[in-house]
């Protein structure tokens, strides 16, 4: 074969293998809560009632799927802008227009591309001849998982790699030997042991190439390990004995392995830190707020403990940074006795404070004290995955709707948790988003439309009924407690479903 001729083979062998190794590197499309990572928001964009779904990637960068239905009206345009929280509007890319579901009426859907860990908001602008509005859904875009390659590709590309050296050096070896012949000469033999030489030359040059591309590769794995893989804050719960015999809990929140976007922490509700202990196994349930102590080393809380059965405990803490970015602290406490209950200390325990010692039932009307009824309006079994509202009743005895009170900001809260205790989730009518990350993007964007309104008044008070968005993430068993506040008292009230 000519020179000519094996030089037009070779390139034809180059764009075969290039354009293979670009199909099989291309990503395919897959898919401060536990376990339940979807991000769902139930509210206002102007004119238009929307619930917006968000599943987040696993990997950044990453692909987020996005959902918006619109309940009322008649949107015409919808579109999605993926907003980080140290870049705002003026430094993100240009909005996506999200696609009506075919067979649908008000469904719409989106793919946005995440391409750094942080915390961000999802600006959706819907727009038709009602108006226009834009809804603002905080969300965490965090790599969660490293992809590891299968056994089969791995081979497949080391069969690849090899056949690409063995080219690369072959080409090498014929340049040495042919490139300055005349058309139809025969290289002679000092050619011949010339471009054996320099074939020897190029693959020691490709070992050492690809030596210090594994090295660099390495480094940037364990980089990532070490960095850029998200591992939530540690948190460490002690308990502290008083000498009236009540206990304390002092919980030790640790540094997270992200190197930006977490910064100090921002109170959510009023809060600093929503605390959930939860029995495992066993019925008690408390949701706390310690307080931020200063002597403590590093970022301490401390709360008075209320009357809990001894046991273990699932250790819930949400806590929000000043970037939007929040988090699910989770560890486990073990109670050797049972504690007392103390009486409220101003200072260190919250008058938000509440639990409950009862078992979870089956759903069905509940009697609460001062004649209030409550008659959750859903079975007990529900479908993994499945798009759902978790709607309860609230009367009075003369069937009126119950005067709720606003509770840390809201009307009602629902925590879910399953049997074991890997999905934990605190929702809001609202959805599962952080107000106050919200809030805040708002303030950064001077959509004082929404930056301006109190949290309580966020969520209109219900006529009877509390709805909150969700989707179980897995099958199961799960418990459900909600929360609400009626003649100044918290009232939580658990419940038990089964998800298929």
């Amino acid at each position: 074969m000519s020179l000519p001729s094996r030089r037009r083979a070779c390139e034809r062998a180059v764009v075969i293998l290039s354009t293979l190794a670009l199909l099989l590197f291309c990503p395919i499309a897959a898919r401060a809560h536990v376990g339940s990572p979807n991000v769902f928001f139930e509210g206002p964009a102007g004119p238009y009632p929307v619930r917006v779904t968000i599943a987040p990637p696993g990997v950044v960068p990453g692909l987020a799927q996005i959902h918006v239905r619109v309940h009322s009206g008649h949107p015409q345009t919808i579109t999605v802008l993926p907003v980080r929280s140290d870049a705002g509007t003026k430094g993100a890319p240009p909005p996506d227009v999200a696609k009506l579901v075919p067979g649908e009426t008000n469904l719409f859907t989106a793919q946005l591309w995440f391409m750094r860990s942080g915390a961000y908001s999802v600006f959706v602008d819907v727009s038709g001849p009602e108006g226009h509005g834009t809804a603002i859904v905080p969300m965490n875009a965090l790599a969660l998982e490293r992809l590891d390659m299968s056994r089969g590709m791995s081979l497949l590309f080391l069969g690849l790699g090899l056949f690409l050296v063995a080219l690369l050096v072959s080409v090498i070896g014929a340049a040495a030997r042919e490139s300055t012949l005349e058309a139809g000469a025969e290289p002679t033999l000092s050619r011949r042991r010339f471009a054996v030489g320099v074939m020897g030359v190029a693959v020691l040059f490709v070992a050492g190439a690809l030596r210090f591309g594994d090295r660099w590769w390495n480094a940037v794995d364990r980089d990532f390990l070490s960095s850029e893989l998200y591992r939530s804050a540690p948190i460490t719960p002690t308990l502290e004995a008083e000498t009236n015999g009540t206990e304390q809990l002092i919980v030790h929140v640790g540094s997270s392995n992200m190197r930006r976007g977490t910064g100090s922490l921002v109170p959510d509700h009023g809060q600093l830190m929503h605390l959930f202990l939860i029995q495992q196994p066993g019925n008690a349930f408390a949701h706390l707020h310690p307080v931020h102590d200063g002597e403590l080393k590093g970022i301490g809380f401390r709360t008075r403990l209320p009357g809990l059965p001894a046991g273990s405990y699932q250790l819930y803490a949400d806590i929000t940074h000043e970037s939007g970015l929040t988090e699910t602290l989770t560890n486990v406490l073990q109670l050797a006795a049972a504690t007392s209950s103390p009486e409220p200390t101003p200072g260190l325990m919250s008058e938000d404070d509440a639990f409950d010692l009862n078992a979870p039932q089956a759903p069905a009307p509940v009697q609460l004290d001062g004649g209030f009824r409550l008659s959750p309006a859903f079975g007990a079994s529900f479908h993994a995955s499945e798009e759902t509202t978790l709607k309860f009743d609230l009367v009075t005895e003369t069937g009126e709707p119950a005067p709720l009170e606003p509770y840390l900001g809201m009307y009602g809260h629902l925590m879910i948790q399953n049997a074991d205790g890997s999905v934990f989730t605190h929702l809001h009518p609202l959805g599962s988003i952080s107000m106050v990350a919200q809030r805040r993007f708002a303030e950064r964007e001077h959509a004082t439309y929404l930056a301006n309104q109190p949290l309580d008044l966020l969520c209109a008070p219900p006529s009877r009924t509390l709805a909150f968005p969700y989707a179980f993430p897995k099958p199961g068993r799960y418990r459900l407690w909600l929360q609400v506040k009626l003649d100044g008292k918290v009232r939580t009230t658990g419940f038990s479903v089964t998800v298929d």
